[in-house]
């Protein structure tokens, strides 16, 4: 099944260029019901690889991320379907709920949530229990390619057994070239350049003995391909300096591979999406968009906690500002009349907007237009100010 992602102008007309996001970036569905954690919220009922039982949970799991003001969504059960359905997956029925779907007020889901990433924490044949990773793909994977991404992952394994987790029978570099390898195959053609989808990987709870850098010990310096992956998440209890500590060569390697700290809620309900966040600066709602965040985790990246009197982490005072049309600033400007050069609307970014062209094109009339209008300050040589006057 294709994904066509809808098109929306509110990320463009109200919040444009890059912006600060609260996310999640690891949240489970109900495809994981046999692990016996995640549940269907109260009053969902019926078999769970039903449509309309599905349909219901989409809409609450995205209704429950509105509410907790999350904007970026990352997926992750350890299995991807549900029931004994092999297609049926409730991640996928999610990402056509906000590509499609109208929340009860009327107004589109992918307007109130920025970015969806499906995705899957499968367990890998490394450490002495396994090792889990999450992978994130852009939606236009498509639900197929999706589910036949995850078996690439699993290796034949079932991901299910008597309600344990099973491990698969790769190993993490293994997964990495099969990855690869099935872009390649499935997907060769590519728009503008770039390939038609993307996937990143993260190492979740760290320091659990599922972890990368339990479950590694000694081998997490000499044998990984860290290169692979983005992003290492923070225990609930956890600031980077706690995780920092005492590890001078952790620092050194995530400086080295260019990879950030960050925290996600591991929620099994629908309720306790966005309990543990964290505040990414996206210019687009894709995954090589949330890579560049992780490269640049100084300039866009914030942790949205501190420690509290008690040693616990509260969330921040002064996160970072998301309410744009909140402080004054000039969205567009509309161009009308015959005397002009040009004719027709402009949008403007409320942090950088560069007008260019040719000589003569109308660039300094567009400005001093601005400057008229707005009741700008004029230069004072007389001469100077006749001139903006007469363009304007």
């Amino acid at each position: 099944m294709a994904f066509a992602r809808k098109d929306t102008g509110k990320w463009r007309e109200d919040i444009p260029g890059a912006r600060w996001f609260k996310a999640d970036l690891h949240i489970h569905t109900v495809d994981d019901l046999e692990g016996s954690r995640a549940k269907f919220p109260a009053g969902i009922n019926g078999p769970p690889d039903a449509e309309e039982t599905l349909a219901a949970y989409a809409r609450q799991f995205l209704q429950n991320a509105a509410a907790n003001e999350v904007q970026v969504l990352g997926i992750t059960p350890h299995s991807p379907r549900v029931g004994s359905g092999a297609e049926t997956s409730a991640v996928w029925r999610i990402v056509d709920e906000w590509n499609n779907g109208l929340d009860d007020d009327g107004r589109p889901f992918r307007e109130k949530i920025h970015a969806v990433f499906p995705g899957f924490e499968p367990s890998l044949k490394q450490g002495s229990s396994g090792l889990h990773l999450l992978f994130l793909f852009d939606p236009e994977i498509g639900r197929d390619l999706y589910l036949k991404a995850f078996d690439v992952v699993m290796g034949g394994i079932s991901p299910w057994r008597d309600k344990q987790l099973q491990i698969s029978s790769r190993s993490a570099g293994e997964i990495f070239r099969a990855l690869r390898d099935l872009r390649k195959r499935e997907c060769p053609q590519t728009i503008d350049g770039k390939q038609i989808w993307n996937y990143i990987v993260l190492a979740p709870h760290i320091d659990s003995d599922k972890g990368l850098l339990q479950a590694q010990k000694s081998q997490v310096l000499e044998v990984f391909q860290h290169d692979e992956v983005a992003g290492l998440e923070l225990g609930d209890q956890k600031l980077p300096k706690d995780s920092l500590q005492n590890r001078r060569w952790l620092e050194k390697g995530m400086a080295q591979h260019r990879q950030a700290f960050f925290h996600g809620s591991d929620a099994y309900t629908v309720q306790d999406i966005g309990n543990r966040h964290t505040w990414f600066k996206l210019a687009s709602p894709k995954i090589e968009s949330l890579r560049q965040a992780f490269i640049a985790s100084d300039s866009r990246i914030r942790i949205a906690y501190e420690k509290g009197s008690e040693g616990n982490l509260i969330e921040l005072c002064n996160p970072p500002d998301v309410t744009v049309n909140q402080r004054p600033w000039l969205k567009s400007v509309t161009v009308m009349g015959s005397a002009s050069f040009f004719n027709g609307s402009f949008q403007l970014s409320p942090d950088l907007t560069c007008v260019i062209g040719g000589s003569m094109t109308g660039k300094s009339t567009f400005l001093d237009g601005l400057r008229m209008h707005v009741g700008a300050s004029l230069p004072q040589d007389a001469s100077l100010k006749g001139q903006v006057e007469s363009r304007g």
